[in-house]
């Protein structure tokens, strides 16, 4: 099954975004989205089934991933609806959490991105607030921890 690498959690909105380019896109909470914990792997352009949902997008203007199966493309922060770009990913979701996999991540009804709903603050949406979970539980393969760079000592 073809999968992306590369995708991450914004630790300023809570999103899932790619950070696979030197662009970190445009965040909700101001300027770029900031990697932060695992890396995830997620499959892409193969077909749905009663557990995994596709039209799930890369938008090209915010680098966040949003559902694009409504006419309504959600708000983007870099203005007006999200924009889809490459692949169609086919996420799972309502399944046991096990091994190298990740629960609590959901579909915002405000701005369409996916984000994680897995603690008490619900990020930044570009619509306000915090944001606003409906509809599956997805569950999202990851590869690991990269290290915190403060952390790595520096080479002499």
């Amino acid at each position: 099954m073809p999968a992306q690498s590369d995708w991450r959690f914004c630790n300023k909105c809570s999103s899932m975004f790619f950070n696979g380019f030197p662009s970190k896109g445009r965040c909700p909470a101001g300027r770029g989205h900031v990697a932060q914990g695992l890396v995830f792997q997620l499959p892409h352009d193969t077909a749905g089934t009663d557990t995994a949902q596709s039209d799930w997008r890369f938008c090209h203007k915010c680098n966040a991933m949003f559902f694009d199966g409504f006419a309504d493309k959600g708000r983007c922060p870099a203005g007006f609806g999200h924009e889809a770009a490459g692949f169609d990913f086919v996420l799972s979701h309502d399944i046991p959490v096990a091994g190298l996999n990740q629960g609590e991540w959901r579909f915002c009804t405000k701005c369409h991105t996916m984000f994680f709903n897995g603690s008490s603050g619900k990020g930044r949406c570009q619509a306000g607030g915090g944001h606003a979970a409906a509809g599956f539980h997805f569950v999202l393969t990851f590869q690991g921890n990269l290290p915190d760079p403060a952390l790595v000592p520096a080479d002499d």
